[in-house]
Parts: C-alpha cells; structure tokens; sequence
C-alpha cells in the first residue's frame, strides 16, 4: 500500500486513487502492537527479558535502517539538489538518533524525501522504549485499563494540535503520543490473545464485520468533517479495524487463507528493506535515466516508475539476504532465560555478566544465590 501510494499517488500528476498508503502505516502500527506485546506478554517473566528483546530488537531494524541512512545521504551529496526534492533539510544527526520527528514536527517539513518513511520507524523505537517497562511494570489486573486509557489520551492530542493549533499540525502525525491509539490497538488484542480467557468464537462475527465498520466510519469522518477530521478519527477507527482484522486471521475465519500465500509470504519476508529503500531506488531510477524528480505526466516517467517496482524488490531482497536476516538469525541465538525475572533483583556484577554471557550462548549458568 505504501510503496504503491508513494510510486503512483503522492507525486505530481499523480493517480489519486492509489492515495491509501496511509492505510498501510495504521496497519504497520497495529501489527506491531499486536506482535510486541504478545511478546511481551509471553516472555517477560524471563531474568534476562530486557537483555534479550533490545539485542534482537537492535539487530532485527538498526543496521539495515542505519546502512540506508548513510547512503542515501551520501548519494545526495554527490548528487544535483533538485533530486533530493527536499523542501527543508534536517539534521543528519537526527536520522540516526531516530529523532528526525522532532524538527519534523516543529518545521512541518519531511526533510529528505528519500528517507520521509522513516518517521514510522522513529515512532516504533519511541514505542519499543516505552512500552515493554509499561507492561512489565503494570499489574496485569490493570493492564488493560491502563492501555484503554491511552486511546482517549491520544484523540484529545489530536484534536488539540488539528482544532486548536496548539502546536504545529505535523505533531499529530509524527510523535508517539499522538498516534498511541493506533499501537494500543494492537496491544490489546495482543492481551486478549494471550490472556486465554476470551470466548472467541461469540465474538467471531463482530470481528468479521468490524474491519468494514471501520472503514466505513473513516470515510463518513471524511465526508462529513473533512481532511482534519480524518486525520483525527482516522488513526482510532481504523486502528480498531485493523486489530479486529488481525484477530480474524488469528483465529483462523475465512479471511485468514488467503495469507496463506507464498507469494505474500515472501513478500513479507523482504516488505522492511523494501520500506527503506523504496522512495530512494525510484527517485534514483528517475533522476539518472530522465534527469527529473519522479513524475507520471509523459509516458516515459510511467515506464521509469514501472520498473523501479522490480529494481526495489531486488535490492530490497539483496538487503534482507545479506544483512537482515544474518543479523536477525545471531539474534535468535541470545536465548529466553527459564529462570524468573524476580530472582535477578539482587545480583553482583559478576553474576550479571555471567547470565549475560548464558543469555547469548544459550547454555545454563553458573553462579551462586
């Protein structure tokens, strides 16, 4: 959805009905949710929790997206400035704190075009340091309380921003806060997947029908309030459609065969460095061949824009089978501790480095109490 709205739709002369990309970041958003704190959820009762999700968070998105950062600034620098179609500048330094939503925020710009997907992946960072000590730390008898509270938190910082103008309108895009109810979407159905407690199958029909709803809701929020309207209804009906959606496929309904696909399959295996890399491959593609930021007003941009599908889906799949997924694969070593986290509160330094070490090589440890 991204790749076709950003290819096709968000350009000059562009095809504005393949505008939906916006639909596949709420999805991203919800997915993640959904996948993390079932995670979460499942192994944080492990001593060595935190050790093990930040190493094989880090090696799973930081050195694919850093290697994408670094060249494309590279490749901008040695190429003319009318490529970059770049409005206003910000801060290298930013890209590779993951802090770029902040001047983004403040200027309204996306910066560099080539790299303005990753906000996304700015939020979900913000989102992996905040949220794993939330749920640990949470009593799980007020667990759900808690994140239900964050959804009316995050409407009210939306409307703040896109009614009253309290801060500049690009905040309620781009900073965790105000797109919380979009991942907190996810997490609950994350919790009530792993709680067990759920009598699926008296709730199969509303899930089934509530993805539809949402939509539905969004386009009336749409039509009758405009663009600010959705920009702030958006982000909640269609967070609750999505984690509906994704419960669908969980639970196995009818919807859920068609993503049995091994086509889809590897798409998905490659779909993160095809984010990264995709905006940057098609402004290449057009820049070297036609001399021209992309565009679709003569036959020649459509057919440049055409084949730059194919030229990001293998140096996307190059990506993913030379860094992400030997990095990914080193971290699937650092293994899940059986031992309780409770019984690691009070350990010396030298029995913190000892687990650490059995953490990564996936063996027992040896240390006294």
């Amino acid at each position: 959805m991204v790749v076709i709205s950003h290819y096709f739709g968000e350009i000059a002369h562009g095809v504005q009905a393949t505008m939906f990309g916006w639909i596949g970041v709420d999805i991203f958003f919800v997915l993640s949710g959904y996948l993390i704190g079932k995670l979460i959820l499942e192994k944080k009762d492990c001593a060595n929790f935190f050790t093990v999700f930040y190493v094989r968070r880090f090696l799973r998105i930081i050195p694919a997206y850093m290697i994408t950062v670094a060249a494309v600034l590279l490749l901008l620098a040695a190429a003319p400035a009318s490529w970059a179609n770049t409005t206003r500048e910000l801060p290298a330094w930013s890209y590779f704190t993951f802090l770029q939503v902040f001047p983004m925020a403040a200027t309204g710009s996306v910066g560099v075009h080539w790299l303005a997907p990753t906000w996304t992946l700015a939020v979900e960072e913000h989102f992996y340091l905040v949220v794993p000590a939330l749920m640990i730390f949470t009593p799980r008898r007020h667990l759900a309380k808690v994140l239900l509270a964050g959804i009316p938190i995050a409407l009210a910082l939306r409307v703040a921003v896109l009614l009253y103008g309290i801060l500049p309108p690009t905040t309620a895009m781009v900073l965790l806060p105000f797109r919380a109810d979009t991942l907190i979407c996810g997490l609950l159905a994350g919790l009530a997947v792993q709680s067990g407690k759920v009598r699926w199958e008296r709730h199969v029909s509303w899930l089934r029908v509530a993805p539809l709803l949402a939509v539905s809701a969004t386009l009336f929020a749409r039509v009758a309030g405009g663009q600010t309207m959705l920009e702030i209804c958006g982000p909640l009906f269609m967070g609750i459609g999505c984690a509906s959606f994704i419960l669908c496929l969980v639970l196995g309904t009818p919807e859920a065969r068609r993503f049995g696909s091994r086509r889809l399959q590897r798409i998905g295996d490659n779909s993160y460095c095809l984010y990264l890399v995709h905006l940057a491959v098609l402004g290449l593609m057009h820049g070297l061949i036609l001399g021209t930021l992309p565009d679709l007003q003569t036959k020649a941009q459509w057919i440049i824009t055409v084949v730059s599908l194919p030229v990001t889906a293998l140096v996307a799949y190059l990506m993913t089978r030379f860094i992400e997924e030997p990095l990914t694969r080193y971290g699937r070593t650092w293994k899940w501790s059986k031992e309780p986290r409770d019984a690691t509160i009070s350990i010396s330094p030298v029995t913190a480095s000892t687990r650490l070490v059995a953490a990564r090589d996936n063996r027992a440890p040896s240390y006294p109490d």
